[in-house]
């Protein structure tokens, strides 16, 4: 699937965990109740349907489902995210290192929200990417990009 057929969309409630549309232009979509649990339970134990002791979705008390485009002008991470993911090689794993290192900052109160993309931008534009790396060169690069956002974040 290429990265122009993904389309991200904000939902404040927090019901939809995914949807996909099919060429006919119907839409199935996942639903649960307003937490990662279910989806990551699902991610784990693919292609089974576990059960689980999960706050079941009550539809009685789901009054609306709202969707909206995200700001990507003022949220760059998700440009970010499709430039890393449409690059590949490497890029992938520089910005998910220099995300998780610059997150881990913003929950410690270390710096605001808005700087986060701008520990991903200036990482991501100091590498070089790998198109075809080896495990060892994707630990390499994890490793390199987590200390550089590190450094970053020192200044």
């Amino acid at each position: 699937m290429s990265y122009d057929q993904i389309q991200v969309v904000v939902h404040p409630q927090s019901i939809v965990h995914s949807m996909i549309q099919f060429k006919d232009g119907a839409v199935i979509a996942q639903l649960g109740s307003a937490d990662m649990k279910l989806p990551i339970q699902y991610a784990l134990t693919y292609p089974e349907r576990v059960a689980s002791m999960f706050e079941r979705l009550d539809f009685w008390k789901l009054h609306e489902l709202t969707f909206e485009k995200p700001d990507t002008e003022t949220f760059k991470g998700l440009k970010f995210a499709y430039e890393a993911g449409a690059m590949g090689g490497t890029m992938p794993c520089i910005f998910n290192a220099a995300n998780e290192v610059a997150v881990g900052a913003f929950l410690k109160g270390a710096i605001p929200f808005l700087k986060i993309y701008d520990v991903i931008e200036e990482t991501m534009l100091k590498r070089e990417c790998i198109l075809e790396p080896t495990l060892e060169e994707l630990f390499e690069e994890d490793r390199w990009a987590r200390a550089f956002a590190a450094d970053l974040l020192a200044k």
